[in-house]
């Protein structure tokens, strides 16, 4: 299954897209819509960029015009603000504050515990139960 998912276009990570071309009226209305869109997040939103070289950068949002964005890297040793200009924007997405790993982390350590626990149970059930 795994030489299959390989060897098909559906795993690839580049090369060309096969769908129509949007019309040049449909790019200027999307980036219109999409600097709009930017425009209305507040200052300190934390993003993900998406850009049109294929990577993308998770930031806080500082600043964001017509022409460009103004994003804060979210990097373990602290980054100047990079400028983005909207040309190079395919999408901004905003990112959930990490609020919910603490729940993960907390279920996930439950469940650890409980699994253990039982597996010590029946270990015990097993030696002791002739």
């Amino acid at each position: 299954m795994c030489a299959a998912i390989a060897t098909s276009g559906c795993a690839a990570t580049g090369g060309t897209r096969i769908g129509p071309v949007p019309s040049p009226s449909q790019g200027t209305a999307s980036r219109a819509v999409l600097i709009e869109y930017v425009q209305k997040l507040p200052p300190g939103t934390a993003v993900r960029v998406d850009r049109t070289n294929g990577r993308s950068l998770r930031g806080t949002l500082m600043k964001a015009t017509g022409q460009s964005l103004f994003v804060q890297p979210k990097t373990r040793i602290p980054e100047a603000i990079v400028e983005i200009p909207m040309d190079d924007v395919l999408g901004v997405t905003p990112v959930p504050q990490g609020s919910n790993n603490l729940g993960r982390a907390i279920g996930a350590g439950a469940a650890a515990g409980a699994g253990a626990t039982l597996a010590i149970f029946l270990i015990l059930i097993a030696a002791f139960g002739d």
